[in-house]
């Protein structure tokens, strides 16, 4: 009887808040990328070579929800909506360098498109708990994801299981994460533009 207690204790999720780490550089990828029409920089001046790693002046964040909700995750064609309107139990986590940290830093050896948070960060779920995260990178100068307009994109929905804070081999979003590309957002003129000139186009094949 007591082996079984202790075989169940074993498996079973600790009452410790969980935490994951926002570190692809420990996995040595996937990397971020950049899009097209995107300043290298983030703000202005040349473009960045599509394809490419993300350099300095950039941003990587994390946004979580508890349990597996990938299921329910709805498509984002463009790669750079919210996640919060792919599915609203995604929670923006903050926390300069925890919850956020720099691209292409020294201590990733400058290599472009990798980032590594100096610690992990705690998010609502107990240790050895499923989380559903998604990875977002975003321009520094911008100050958050929703403001990046020149340039943000976000990672395919995935799990991970919570480690303690405190664990040698933490739980890093690079294990699980997907590569991405930022990539300018339109402005609402141009979606207007976009469908007039499709309204015009359906006149003209009928009036045909």
């Amino acid at each position: 009887m007591l082996g079984l207690l202790g075989l169940a204790s074993a498996v079973a999720p600790s009452f410790g808040q969980g935490f994951i780490k926002l570190d692809n550089y420990s996995t040595y990828g996937p990397i971020v990328t950049y899009g097209a029409g995107v300043p290298a920089n983030g703000t202005s001046g040349g473009l960045g070579t599509v394809g490419n790693g993300l350099g300095a002046g950039w941003t990587a964040g994390l946004y979580v929800a508890q349990g597996d909700i990938t299921g329910s995750v709805a498509a984002d064609p463009s790669g750079h909506g919210l996640p919060t309107d792919q599915n609203a139990s995604f929670v923006l986590i903050g926390g300069a360098d925890q919850g956020t940290t720099a691209f292409g830093g020294a201590n990733v050896g400058n290599v472009a498109g990798m980032f590594q948070a100096l610690n992990a960060v705690q998010v609502s779920a107990a240790v050895g708990s499923t989380v559903t995260v998604e990875v977002i990178a975003y321009s520094t100068s911008a100050g958050s994801y929703a403001n990046s307009l020149l340039g943000r994109g976000h990672s395919a929905a995935f799990t991970m299981v919570t480690k303690a804070g405190n664990d040698l081999a933490p739980a890093v979003v690079g294990a699980g994460m997907s590569t991405f590309a930022v990539t300018p957002v339109p402005e609402p003129s141009t979606f207007a533009l976009a469908g007039l000139g499709a309204a015009a186009l359906m006149i003209f094949r009928r009036k045909k």
